[in-house]
């Protein structure tokens, strides 16, 4: 008896262990691996030569001569490229205006200024790199490390095969016209590392880490009308004075930090929290010359995933302003060496650079496209060539601004007995609430509903009997369908919160891929992304029984690191690829989607636009905050603010939505909002519609009676006419003039109180 018992316990262990390898199986079967998109620039021209060529007289960019050691190598209706052979350096002349643009400024000799040797070959050099010898990083230049150059030379351009002998790195460096626009690549089959022993005992290993082409391009000592565009947050200017506002440094990766390199930091109480800065949605920066007569807008084309964005002021390490982006093909991490004890570790880097084609693209923009807005036009008319982005359907216009509620139904805290669902709204208390907001006016609301599942560790759905169960989820639903109410679902494929999952990625160093999300004082787990469209996938029958059309999407924001997957590394264009593989399955498949502060290779997928970034970092060399995205977005796809719950200065926070031509966004819950205080939703400190009612109608009655205006125009103008003051023009031919100042502001004969705008 005893043994037949034995047997049939046995029996059913291994019954139970397929049933759990059955539950979990499906997160091991899916193997990484996806192409990531090729890049087509080739096939794009942002300054199409066909134009015609703004005439400006005199030169508007730089009036050195070209000297004779810069031989001009191709030419085309708009352009002459010119190639100063020695160092690779490169001059480019806008037949247009008139103009040259160097890699370098010529009419400053280096010597002279008392720069050492290293800095003055820093400037020189056409491209320089950044390489680890042994665990210390080091930059090399062409000149400092007498780099062998050899040239190939076409119509269009030149092919530079650059070999840092004593680095034993080398790679081509393809400049290319095209019409109005000029191409730089380093393809990523050229890149070779050719050390025989490199990465074997005793040696003394030198790997490539950074590409830094042409940092000098476009630098200036100083401009009277001139200023750079710097990607950060919304957009922002800095000035080309004579003497810097502040003589300092600023750089941000695009797209975000890539965590795959990075120890998460250990959150304590004491922790000192800053501020982060702003993310880079946008891979482009601006260097405006003279405004209105001469500028540039540069686009990291390819291997933007791995583009960080630098902007030196002058003062600071040469006389000259810099902009520029480097490019990461290797960072050191550190690798655990002991599973009891985390702080036990070697430095260590992944065996081959990273996996990416390198293209950068210059825009030579002239007359009156010579501006932030210029910048912001050139990039949205590459984004329409590259990724048929599409202006707004008219038959999505709206009658009335429109504004978003997201709705916190349900999220999770630790209670008693352990881990506990709290709710926060349920689906009759936000039929509800909607339908008060309804009866007031609101005619034109998207409701978003967000709820924590704890079998997920994440924001997902599914059907819940504590808010209410798919009798009154369904009701709600077609009320808001019945009642023209926009409705999505808001879900993030992304992250998990609290635990890890069986869909967390790993770090290079094999640790689970955890950041610290400091807005929320929690951890998050960013999922591999191969397994984002495997999740899609599995949900897709359920919101279509459920007839949910439209999914908030939000997470996609960290998507762009790297990883480790069983032996493989994950590289952050792939993520990128692996995001828009999802995204355009549930396009396909007639769910649309909105995105949560989406970047810009994925503005195709967005049917609209939540969290739209209204302020820059505010850093202290900063001139003015300009609405870069906007510019790029507007008539093309609805933007919804951040949450404006809470604001220290509600009068200026309602003009930045006026002037951005930014929707309001508000989150609310059926329950009080001390329910939500220990959960993910801790930030938001006041929730219930009762206590943000008066707030809501003063947002909403200012914000429409200045953007009813313009529903659905393209704003093609945005002008600062004075320090607090702006004038935003829309192609419906309304202007809107805004004053942020403390007095009344006087434009043309037109009055502005303080703190008001006027529709002209």
């Amino acid at each position: 008896m005893v043994k037949r018992w034995l047997k049939y316990g046995i029996v059913l262990l291994i019954a139970a262990a397929l049933g759990i390898n059955y539950l979990i199986g499906d997160s091991q079967k899916i193997e990484y691996g996806i192409a990531a998109a090729q890049n087509d620039y080739k096939d794009i021209i942002v300054n199409n030569a066909q134009q015609t060529c703004f005439n400006s007289g005199a030169a508007a960019g730089s009036a050195a001569p070209i000297p004779a050691a810069f031989r001009m190598v191709a030419g085309n209706e708009k352009l002459e490229l010119y190639l100063e052979e020695e160092t690779a350096a490169i001059a480019v002349k806008d037949k247009c205006n008139g103009s040259t643009w160097f890699s370098y400024d010529v009419s400053v000799n280096t010597k002279g200024n008392k720069y050492s040797n290293e800095v003055a070959a820093y400037i020189k050099s056409g491209i320089s790199i950044v390489t680890y010898n042994k665990f210390t990083s080091g930059r090399r230049t062409i000149l400092g490390d007498n780099a062998k150059l050899t040239y190939q030379y076409r119509d269009e351009g030149f092919t530079a095969t650059i070999d840092f002998a004593k680095a034993k790195i080398k790679f081509d460096l393809v400049v290319a016209l095209q019409e109005g626009d000029l191409i730089i690549h380093v393809p990523r089959r050229s890149i070779e590392e050719y050390n025989p022993k490199l990465g074997k005992p005793g040696n003394n290993d030198i790997r490539l880490s950074e590409i830094i082409p042409y940092p000098f391009f476009g630098s200036a000592t100083h401009k009277e009308n001139g200023y750079i565009v710097l990607p950060d947050g919304a957009g922002a200017i800095v000035k080309l004075r004579e003497i810097p506002k502040y003589a300092t440094g600023y750089s941000a990766p695009v797209y975000g930090p890539d965590p795959g390199y990075e120890d998460t930091p250990e959150f304590t109480p004491r922790r000192t929290v800053v501020k982060p800065l702003e993310r880079i949605t946008l891979p482009i920066y601006g260097i405006i010359h003279e405004e209105g007569r001469s500028g540039l807008l540069v686009i990291a084309e390819g291997g933007e995933g791995y583009a960080n964005y630098n902007y030196v002021s002058r003062d600071l390490q040469t006389n000259f302003y810099q902009s520029y982006f480097t490019y990461t093909y290797r960072t050191q991490y550190a690798q655990v060496q002991s599973r009891t004890n985390q702080e036990q570790s070697v430095l260590s880097f992944q065996e081959e650079p990273n996996r990416f084609e390198l293209v950068q693209r210059y825009v030579f923009l002239e007359g009156d496209q010579s501006n932030y807005v210029g910048v912001a036009k050139g990039f949205r008319s590459f984004l329409i060539q590259q990724d048929g982005l599409l202006k707004q359907d008219k038959g999505r216009t709206h009658d009335q601004v429109p504004m978003k509620i997201d709705f916190v139904n349900n999220e999770l805290a630790m209670g008693t007995l352990g881990v506990e669902n709290v709710p926060a709204t349920t689906y009759i208390q936000a039929q509800e609430l909607v339908r008060k907001l309804k009866e007031k006016g609101y005619s034109e609301l998207s409701v978003s509903f967000k709820m924590f599942v704890k079998d997920e560790w994440a924001y997902r759905f599914t059907m819940m009997n504590q808010l209410g169960g798919s009798k009154a989820f369904k009701e709600a639903v077609d009320y808001f369908s019945v009642n023209d109410i926009k409705f999505s679902h808001y879900v993030d494929y992304a992250r998990s919160w609290y635990e890890e999952t069986k869909y967390t990625a790993s770090k290079l160093n094999r640790k689970d891929m955890s950041v610290l999300n400091e807005n929320k004082a929690q951890y998050n787990y960013l999922n591999n992304p191969k397994y984002y469209s495997f999740l899609a996938e599995r949900d897709l029958e359920t919101f279509k029984k459920y007839k949910i059309g439209e999914l908030a999407l939000d997470g996609f924001g960290n998507s762009p690191f790297t990883h480790y997957d069983h032996g493989t590394v994950g590289y952050a264009n792939e993520g990128m690829a692996y995001t828009e593989k999802t995204l355009k399955y549930l396009n396909d498949n007639g769910i649309k989607t909105g995105l949560y502060m989406p970047d810009a290779y994925l503005f195709k997928y967005a049917s609209d636009y939540y969290d739209t970034s209204i302020v820059s970092s505010n850093l202290i060399f900063i001139d003015a905050t300009v609405p870069l995205v906007p510019l790029v977005l507007s008539g093309y796809m609805d933007m919804y603010s951040p949450y404006m719950n809470f604001s220290s200065n509600d009068a200026e926070a309602i003009l930045k939505l006026i002037e951005f031509g930014v929707f309001p966004s508000f989150v609310l819950t059926g329950e009080s909002t001390y329910e939500i205080k220990r959960t993910g939703s801790s930030d938001v400190y006041v929730s219930q519609l009762k206590t943000l009612e008066d707030r809501i109608d003063n947002y909403y009655s200012v914000v429409s009676e200045a953007l009813n205006n313009v529903m659905g125009s393209v704003m093609i103008n945005h002008t600062i006419i004075d320090d607090g003051v702006v004038l935003v023009e829309y192609d419906n031919g309304r202007k809107i003039v805004i004053n942020y100042k403390d007095t009344e502001y006087r434009y043309q004969d037109v009055r502005i109180k303080s703190k008001g705008f006027v529709i002209l």
